[in-house]
């Protein structure tokens, strides 16, 4: 998992010995379905899952989990757990915001706390950027953005874009433990909607925030174009106006399906408060009459 253009696809084609093919060279990303791949590791057969990224051209972000939660979730169905989960980051982006920021939030709540040990921050790109410039950026995702998933046992690795590179990572997943991620309990085994999980929360959050952030764009652009001094500017800025607008009401659109309803928000705030009692109830000595 991880943004497009981390090189996800590209792992995938080393590791297999496949080649370039179904791998992107563009901006945007290649893989719209969740794609598996088999090949065997050190005699063991494993598959690799291939999954779009939340920035994708092709779909939402809310169609893409949505299909990711149903591959796991059918998956799980059928008894088929994970034996690790790579998250990918290019080293050679200077920053951490935006896109790259929502995707790792989307994948923490994803996989929860439980299976933070059998996650992998895979850094890829390392040939885009000086060593001493890499090695910087990575101090500050381990002290800082992946520093609460290394706490929990997350640990890191760098890609070097290599067969050998792929697999030697591969060779260190194959010999762990499977289990479930946290998508896959609270759907399979709690009977939750997906509009009821951690992930649909975070996402819908960052959506609310993407769309107060477009609509402050589109505040400026309109403001711009009543200052506009010639009919050339003004027509530019409508144009941006408009495509921007599309965006905005998307994001909104996408928000409000993964909206829970009134009736079931209710409903999880009785079983939280229901629990939080219990609780009281279990460390709160009985009253008894007479007693001093």
């Amino acid at each position: 998992m991880g943004p497009s253009g981390t090189g996800k696809s590209s792992f995938v084609a080393k590791a297999t010995n496949g080649g370039d093919e179904g791998v992107g060279h563009t901006l945007f990303s290649h893989t719209s379905e969740i794609k598996v791949t088999k090949c065997i590791i050190g005699g063991s057969k494993i598959a690799l899952v291939d999954t779009p990224s939340f920035n994708g051209a092709k779909k939402s972000d809310l169609q893409i989990l949505e299909s990711i939660s149903d591959w796991l979730t059918k998956s799980y169905e059928k008894g088929t757990l994970l034996s690790g989960i790579l998250y990918f980051h290019r080293i050679s982006d200077n920053r951490m915001a935006g896109t790259p920021l929502k995707n790792l939030r989307v994948f923490q709540k994803l996989c929860g706390r439980e299976a933070m040990s059998h996650v992998v921050l895979v850094t890829t790109m390392w040939d885009e950027v000086e060593e001493s410039v890499g090695n910087e950026r990575l101090e500050e995702l381990e002290g800082n953005y992946w520093k609460g998933m290394i706490a929990r046992g997350s640990t890191t690795y760098r890609y070097g874009n290599t067969l050998e590179s792929s697999r030697h990572l591969l060779s260190q997943l194959v010999e762990r433990k499977r289990r479930e991620n946290h998508l896959q309990k609270q759907i399979a085994d709690k009977n939750l909607e997906l509009r009821q999980t951690d992930a649909r929360r975070e996402l819908y959050s960052h959506l609310g925030q993407t769309a107060e952030k477009r609509a402050e764009i589109l505040a400026r652009i309109t403001a711009q174009r009543h200052q506009a001094g010639d009919q050339a500017t003004a027509d530019d800025l409508r144009k941006r106006y408009k495509s921007l607008k599309i965006e905005v009401d998307q994001t909104l659109q996408q928000r409000q399906s993964l909206k829970l309803p009134s009736v079931k928000r209710a409903a999880a705030y009785l079983r939280k408060t229901f629990r939080v009692r219990y609780y009281l109830f279990l460390f709160v000595p009985p009253f008894i009459s007479g007693q001093q």
